[in-house]
């Protein structure tokens, strides 16, 4: 795990530079500390946690996240729906990828474009419905 960090760290020392501008998630699972969920960016600094998110308002999305996720209550399906609530915003670009655990093995699968749509167009009907039916209560 700290060898991709530290691939970024080490020309930061020798050079004063960065010249990895980009931050990475990565996954994975061991029988000691089962799934986890790694991040780094281009400084070197890398953490883990089950859930975490990179990019613009990370701070408030994994904040979120803290909140919301259930350690061994969260199904994949929560957690997938959890990723498309915390990261929508009305654009439909969204890539998703999960890791699960088959008959002793570990399975990466990243999931089509249109599963993707699918679980976006699934929330947005959910949040429809559920601002729909606020509405309908604040009238009676």
């Amino acid at each position: 795990m700290v060898s991709v960090p530290g691939s970024f760290l080490t020309p930061s020392f020798v050079s004063g530079k960065r010249p990895f501008g980009v931050s990475i998630l990565y996954m994975g699972w061991d029988k000691h500390y089962g799934y986890q969920l790694y991040q780094s960016d281009p400084s070197g600094n890398y953490g883990g946690w089950k859930a975490t998110c990179i990019g613009n308002n990370s701070a408030a999305a994994v904040s979120n996240l803290k909140q919301e996720y259930k350690e061994g209550e969260t199904t994949l399906k929560d957690a997938q729906t959890l990723a498309i609530k915390l990261h929508h915003n009305g654009t439909k670009k969204v890539e998703m990828a999960t890791l699960t655990r088959d008959n002793g093995k570990t399975k990466t699968r990243i999931l089509p474009a249109k599963e993707v749509e699918q679980l976006i167009t699934a929330y947005e009907k959910a949040e429809a419905a559920a601002e729909a039916a606020k509405k309908e209560k604040q009238k009676s």
